[in-house]
């Protein structure tokens, strides 16, 4: 064997080596190319033997896929947690200008738990509003919020003032939301996004981020807590008595919600539907709400007209009355969405009675022919409080002192043509009419005593000339109509003034 050749020896020009970069394969193939002539993916392959190259395409193709992985899968996973890590807080929320198939919902609060670093949340779709069903445990969406603005979140933390135009996609589902909204004292809304994007620092985009935020809200409970403060007839027509009324109603919720125009039915004996309340452009804000109503009195079978004539001749005679204001899945409001959550009210009022009354005092007329036939001829001085004129057609009733009946009164006053008209807060005195006079000692005892003990102690206005005799009870029945409408009136009056005219 012969002995390699020795090195040569080094240039006396060059005191070290000299380190060249080695060349990237890319940049071998194209000095391959060049001195050779070959096309670029030639050469590429010439310095590549056939098992290396079958390795190259499954290196790139694992590069894009992690590539992939991280800002399509990973990176969205990530923040969708920190989205989802997060927690909002509703402080104040409305619900407005109710149409057809949208409304429009403000909220407000504020996000804690946000996260570290600096982050802007951009919501690139309608976000959804659903609830979750008790039952199957399914989210159902009840409408698409459109305008649902950018949440800048710094140290953990970001305000939150939304307000958005709500598209309603479910009517049906809508309706059951709101009336658990109306009826319970908490409930939940559910915010589903599934287009967030990111941006880290305000600049660095993270796309494909899904959001699903649970908000709890107080709910209405129900408008449990109803007051009628006072209720005035205004107008008569031939189908219904209108009543001004004025009602305080408490909302317990931290949410301001506007029905629009709502009608609720007013029943009495917890039976029988004599009327309907109405309340034009309804917005319930927190708290204590006086609203302006108005009412109508139109009893409509022969029980609601029995039931309602018991409610009325109560109202006359200033007392009290147990009422129900309920809803009503059919006229309650135009909105189809909102009538299941009116249709559920179902709340108890006090309608109070009015206070003024309307027999001001009595006046007996001296008639010595009359006196010989057991009559009386008697005058009644009649106020009327009711904003609508009152027109007496007849009257029937009794007049009683100290517990015994001492006369009777039955005066067809239509078939006289002496019509009493009384006009809206105006005082009319009656023409002359009999009364059957009931002579007994029980009667006579019971006048004598009540005039020794001196009259005007009642709750009616004394005469302001004549004689005062004493006071009697009245209990009468009046054919009556208030404006066009024909009703019939039991009235009773306790401590009218009886005076003496010649």
């Amino acid at each position: 064997m012969t002995d390699p050749p020795p090195a040569p020896p080094l240039s006396s020009s060059s005191s070290a080596p000299v380190l060249r970069t080695p060349l990237s394969p890319v940049e071998m193939a194209s000095a391959l190319a060049a001195s050779s002539g070959l096309p670029p993916w030639r050469a590429f392959l010439a310095l590549f033997p056939y098992p290396p190259r079958l390795l190259f395409v499954p290196l790139l193709l694992s590069n894009l896929l992690v590539v992939r992985f991280i800002v399509r899968w990973l990176l969205p996973f990530v923040a969708s947690k920190l989205v989802a890590a997060s927690a909002i807080r509703i402080s104040s929320a409305s619900i407005g200008n109710p149409q057809q198939d949208t409304i429009d919902m403000a909220m407000k609060g504020d996000v804690s738990n946000a996260g570290p670093i600096h982050a802007v949340i951009r919501f690139n779709a309608p976000v959804k509003l659903a609830y979750e069903d008790p039952v199957s445990g399914e989210t159902v969406v009840v409408g698409e919020a459109d305008g649902m603005p950018c949440i800048d979140a710094r140290g953990g933390r970001a305000e939150l003032d939304a307000k958005v135009h709500v598209r309603i996609t479910d009517p049906a589902a809508f309706g059951v939301f709101s009336r658990t909204m109306v009826q319970q004292t908490d409930f939940e809304l559910v915010l589903v996004a599934d287009d967030i994007t990111v941006l880290v620092f305000g600049v660095v985009p993270i796309h494909h981020v899904t959001m699903r935020k649970t908000l709890a809200m107080k709910g209405l409970d129900g408008l449990r807590d109803i007051k009628i403060l006072n209720a005035v007839a205004t107008q008569g027509t031939t189908d219904y008595i209108r009543l001004s009324t004025t009602c305080e109603m408490r909302n317990p919720s931290d949410l301001t919600i506007a029905m629009g125009d709502v009608a609720l039915d007013l029943f009495h004996e917890d039976l029988h539907r004599v009327g309907s309340v109405e309340m034009r452009g309804l917005v319930l804000q927190p708290g204590l709400n006086v609203i302006e109503c108005s009412a109508k009195y139109a009893p409509g079978t022969p029980d609601q007209a029995r039931s309602g004539r018991k409610l009325l001749g109560r109202y006359v005679t200033g007392e009290a009355s147990d009422v129900r204001i309920r809803g009503s899945l059919a006229h309650s409001t135009p909105f189809i969405y909102l009538a299941p959550a009116l249709a559920s009210l179902n709340v108890a009022a006090v309608l109070p009675g009015e206070t003024r009354k309307m027999i001001r005092r009595t006046q007996l007329v001296i008639d010595p022919f009359r006196l010989a036939t057991l009559q009386s001829a008697t005058r009644l001085e009649l106020s009327n409080p009711m904003q609508a004129p009152v027109s007496i057609l007849w009257m029937k009733g009794r007049v009683v002192c100290r517990g015994e009946v001492i006369g009777h009164l039955d005066e067809d006053l239509a078939a006289k043509n002496a019509v009493v008209v009384v006009p809206p807060q105006g005082t009319v005195t009656t023409g002359t009419m009999g009364m059957r006079l009931r002579v007994s000692s029980a009667a006579v005892a019971a006048i004598m005593a009540a005039g020794f003990a001196g009259g005007g102690g009642g709750g009616a206005s004394p005469p302001t000339g004549g004689l005062t005799l004493f006071d009697v009870d009245v209990e009468s029945t009046l054919g009556c109509r208030v404006g066009d409408y024909s009703v019939e009136l039991d009235y009773r009056q306790e401590g009218v003034p009886v005076g003496l005219f010649g």
